[in-house]
This record gives C-alpha cells, structure tokens and sequence, in this order.
C-alpha cells in the first residue's frame, strides 16, 4: 500500500479463530471427518484445533456467523470474516477482549490484503444511507435478506448493522470473502456431513 506510512494500515487481512461450543447458538458448522489425527468429539473445540483443521484441509470454513441462534450475515452467501487491523493493534485488542470473555481468539492465519481482494474479500459496509434501519425477511433456509432496493442481494453479504449507541462493530474492521459455489450443495453437503 502506497499511503501506508501510517500506525493504524496494514496491507494484510487477518482470519482469527476462536473457541466454540457447540451447544449454543453462536455454533459453527465442522466436518464430521476431518482426516487423521483430526476427529473432534467434543460439544467445546479449541481454537487452536480450528486452526489446525484449517491448515491440514488447506480451506477457511466460510459460515453466517451465528449468534444466539441466529444468522449475523445477511444475503444467501456464507462468509470467511477477516480484519484488517494492523498484526500489533490485533493482538493487544483480542488480549484484552479475551480478558472480557468476548469472542475472539489469538489463532489467526493473516495473508495479503491486495491478493485477497483480488480473489473476492471485500470490506463490509457499516449501515446503509437510510434513516431507518434495513428491513430484512426470511429466506427458505434462514437466510436474512435485506429488500434489495436498498442493497443488491449480491452485496448483501457485506451488510453490517450500525446503529450509534446500541450495535457498533466498527472496532473489527471487517473484512468478508463470499462462497460463491453451489449454495444448494453446500447446504446439503452440511446436512449430510458438515462443512464441505
């Protein structure tokens, strides 16, 4: 980056991974085989397993983020969530995020932020330019869709709620990397198997 002489830029995305539990609704989707030496049976997975998982399948699990049950990604496309945040600025961040029991992990993988634009990621878009908030319906699938007047179904993805005072996530500069395969035969293949 040209214009990177500052503290607070950095030319790299981070994809971090957390510990999750299973049995909430802040969940992921996992493989019920994940190869050899790899099998989790536990309802509470390390983040440091994910990690590991990650590395060996060669694959970022993309997912909509649950939170309490529900979807955080908007749009029929599941996502690989990254920041930007500058590698220092991360990790004092998620130290002292994880001293809150707030959901982040210091197991991170970080690659190039100008290669992963070129493949896809995008910066997420924080609120929309309207004085309401979004209105958004339920697809087939439990998909959150937002009436494309106000944001095309294709970019919807990249939808972050904003709302001053109430929901702010500006903090995690967010970065999303769309899967843009066969959502019919993702969605199967998770039914029958877990991620694909």
């Amino acid at each position: 980056m040209k214009n990177n002489i500052r503290f607070d830029l950095s030319d790299y995305l981070i994809h971090f991974f957390r510990d999750v539990d299973l049995e909430t609704g802040s969940h992921i989707y996992l493989p019920e085989h994940c190869g050899f030496n790899n099998q989790h049976h536990a309802c509470s997975i390390d983040a440091k397993y994910l990690l590991r998982l990650s590395l060996r399948s060669h694959k970022i699990f993309s997912s909509w983020s649950y939170r309490n049950g529900q979807r955080t990604v908007y749009g029929d496309s599941p996502v690989v969530c990254f920041t930007d945040m500058p590698i220092a600025a991360y990790l004092e961040t998620g130290v002292r995020r994880l001293e809150r029991n707030e959901k982040i992990g210091l197991y991170a993988i970080v690659l190039p932020k100008e290669q992963m634009f070129n493949y896809g990621a995008r910066p997420v878009i924080y609120g929309l330019d309207q004085h309401n908030n979004a209105r958004c319906s339920q697809g087939r699938n439990g998909e959150r869709i937002l009436d494309e007047t106000a944001l095309p179904l294709i970019e919807q993805y990249r939808y972050v709620t904003y709302v001053p005072g109430k929901i702010d996530w500006t903090h995690e500069r967010e970065w999303r990397w769309p899967y843009r395969g066969d959502i019919n035969n993702f969605l199967n293949h998770i039914k029958e198997y877990g991620i694909p």
